[in-house]
């Protein structure tokens, strides 16, 4: 059984001591599976474990491999799922691959992809055919630099944002260039504060969300890294988290969240008032057993990563 994104940041952390263009009157509260590819390998179109997930304009899935040493680490698949080319390998140049985790793709198409592991504790900056543009950070602390880079996200002016979920748990923010603009918290439990922050999305308004999965909530914060307020803690129910772990933004501002160690995906507003789940209901082979990678195509579809069973879950909304 494969660990999950979660579980190996944790464990490299502890070792080292979209905005979409859809539109809807309302939010639908149920969420309906619509199709799942991919399978457990590595040949084109399989995975040895799905670690992020992101999308492109025209609805182009790009799914990272996070231990797929022997085949292309990035993948890129149309809405349905057939493959249309691979890029990234195993290596340790400034274009290769440890451990790719988290996507982000911004407005011009460029995909940026967080590498964690020795030597490059890096995002990897390439164009959507797969050409290698830079690398954006190195290990270390302070501005600019990476222990655990695990998420990415980007605004709509093409910043971008990594969370560290090593000993900086912070955000950082670079501009479209690859500048440190940036840092946004610091490690401790108070708000404000993240104790292994896994993945960062920004609203059509510039506000910030973070994953902070130890502290198993969801922080908010305003364009200028102020904090707004939190939502979650530990347990089951509505609203509650296990190691919350990726995000994604809708056109209306509502944030869903992958909730790991419940075994689904759960969806608010954006003051953070729980709207619904979906991912654990149905037929065996429709739920998700450790969501990951979590992307919104232009139609509302929402794509979502199993680390555990290598493939690709689309769940569609429902009226």
């Amino acid at each position: 059984m494969s660990l999950s994104r979660f579980t190996l940041l944790c464990v490299l952390a502890f070792s080292l001591l979209l905005l979409p263009t859809y539109s809807m009157s309302a939010f639908a509260l149920e969420f309906a599976h619509k199709t799942m590819w991919g399978e457990k390998g590595v040949a084109e179109g399989q995975f040895n474990q799905v670690s992020g997930v992101g999308i492109d304009s025209e609805d182009n899935v790009y799914v990272s491999d996070f231990a797929g040493y022997t085949t292309k680490m990035i993948q890129k698949f149309t809405p349905n799922g057939t493959f249309i080319l691979g890029f990234g390998t195993f290596g340790n140049g400034p274009q290769y691959f440890t451990n790719p985790s988290g996507i982000a793709v911004d407005s011009n198409d460029t995909v940026f992809i967080a590498d964690f592991g020795n030597p490059t504790y890096a995002v990897k900056e390439f164009t959507s055919n797969g050409t290698f543009i830079r690398s954006i950070g190195s290990f270390g602390l302070g501005p600019g630099l990476f222990i655990t880079p695990g998420g990415v996200g980007v605004d709509k002016e093409n910043n971008l944002y990594v969370t560290d979920f090593g000993e900086n748990s912070n955000v950082q923010k670079f501009d479209a260039s690859g500048n440190f603009l940036m840092s946004i918290g610091s490690p401790g439990t108070r708000d404000g504060q993240f104790n292994n922050p896994a993945d960062v999305a920004v609203d059509s308004n510039g506000n910030i969300f973070v994953t902070d999965s130890t502290n198993n909530r969801v922080q908010k914060f305003d364009a200028s890294g102020n904090f707004l307020m939190k939502f979650g803690v530990f347990g089951s129910g509505n609203g509650q988290f296990k190691a919350p772990v990726d995000l994604a933004i809708d056109s209306s501002d509502n944030v869903y969240v992958s909730d790991s160690g419940n075994n689904r995906i759960q969806v608010f507003d954006n003051n953070g008032n729980y709207l619904t789940q979906f991912g654990n209901t149905g037929p065996a082979h429709e739920r998700v057993d450790d969501p990951i990678g979590l992307a919104i195509n232009s139609l509302g579809d929402v794509y979502v990563g199993d680390g555990r069973d290598a493939d690709i879950h689309v769940f569609t909304p429902i009226s």
